[in-house]
């Protein structure tokens, strides 16, 4: 699956009563992961990605993948990778 999907547009409604478009939600995929590693402080998921042992050259374009497998603990953390200790790295 790519981060690419065609996505459609929704209708939010506020709680104040206005209308806004928004992007519509898009599954996230099971990935298996092949391995955690250690993150420091001042990492950045795309930097992470081009690493030799994660996805190798041009791996950036892959961030979206680091992402999928670590969202809740993302969110958990308010994206604040420095307050995460390990990610997944899907295969």
């Amino acid at each position: 699956m790519s981060r690419y999907i065609n996505v459609d547009t929704i209708t939010f409604t506020n709680i104040d009563g206005n209308s806004y478009p928004v992007k519509d939600t898009r599954e996230i995929s099971v990935q298996t992961i092949n391995q955690e590693i250690d993150v420091d402080k001042g990492d950045l998921l795309d930097e992470i990605a081009s690493r030799n042992e994660v996805f190798g050259a041009n791996g950036e374009i892959q961030t979206w993948r680091l992402f999928d497998a670590n969202i809740v603990t993302l969110t958990e953390n308010n994206f604040q990778i420095e307050n995460i200790k390990k990610l997944k790295v899907p295969l």
